[in-house]
């Protein structure tokens, strides 16, 4: 499972559908939103409605606002709007009329975004738009990459769409492909449950970022809470716990908005040999 560069790539996060009745078409939301979030308001503009979006994150987003089954309806086109919405900041993003004066609005929406933020490299590293680069964070192979970026099969999250699964034997060594301090391990797991990630660590970077290594290997790990790491030292073995198909590393980048974790893209310090992505509708 993958991470780290800047990016705009589509992070899909369903908020919402309104049912199809004027009633609740019609709702009016008013204006507090939480920190860190992202948020539609779908209030009373005269006889119509306006939707605007909230942006508490300290990073820009892309907004995609789908307004369908529309009755008596005027004043968004096709019902398709894509907007930019800044960081700290509220926009509106569609004013809904009537078509006809006497009959009610009726409508149903779906709402998504894509935050935009580019990491920074760490202080000494060179000032690179694509930030730092990973070591290969295993020893051995070649290994290939079972599930890239986007794969259908299970990398479709905010936490982990662009995580990276590349397959290898059971008890391959796991190293630490960037420096940091490990926040959290899992190390007793035996097989698919109680945690679909299986047997982990995670490490966090000097930049805020985390990357975390999973389906390591029962009784494996090497590596405690508050340990300090450097780039290659052992971490632990792979394995095939937790909700794993087969034998295989999932790596993944993340840096956290808001309230969670979203995965973002990165880069290998070196080529990775990998075959086409299995898990993915594209070619």
């Amino acid at each position: 499972m993958p991470f780290l560069r800047p990016f705009a790539y589509p992070l899909l996060f369903l908020l919402g559908l309104a049912p199809w009745s004027a009633a609740l078409a019609a709702n009016n939301q008013s204006g507090a939103t939480k920190p860190g979030t992202v948020r539609l308001f779908i209030n009373r503009a005269g006889g119509g409605k306006a939707m605007d979006v909230s942006n508490t994150l300290d990073v820009p987003v892309d907004v995609t606002l789908r307004i369908s089954r529309r009755v008596n309806v005027a004043g968004v086109g096709n019902g398709l709007i894509r907007t930019r919405v800044p960081a700290n900041s509220r926009v509106r993003v569609a004013t809904l009329s009537k078509r006809q004066p006497g009959g009610p609005i009726m409508f149903k929406h779906s709402f998504s975004y894509v935050p935009l933020f580019a990491p920074e490299p760490e202080p000494g590293q060179p000032g690179s738009g694509a930030g730092p680069a990973y070591a290969l964070p295993w020893q051995g192979g070649p290994f290939r990459i079972s599930q890239g970026a986007g794969g259908d099969y299970s990398h479709n999250t905010l936490r982990g769409r662009h995580a990276v699964d590349i397959a290898m034997p059971v008890g391959t060594p796991i190293l630490a492909a960037r420096a940091g301090t490990v926040v959290a391990v899992r190390n007793g797991q035996a097989g698919r449950h109680p945690d679909p990630a299986g047997n982990y660590v995670r490490i966090r970077h000097a930049d805020g970022s985390e990357s975390a290594y999973l389906h390591l290997s029962r009784g494996s790990v090497r590596v405690g809470t508050g340990q300090r790491v450097k780039i290659g030292t052992p971490l632990a073995e792979s394995g095939n716990t937790g909700r794993s198909t087969g034998p295989h590393l999932h790596f993944v980048v993340q840096k956290k908005i808001g309230d969670g974790m979203v995965s973002v893209p990165f880069r290998f310090a070196q080529p990775v040999e990998s075959l086409p992505n299995f898990a993915s509708r594209e070619p």
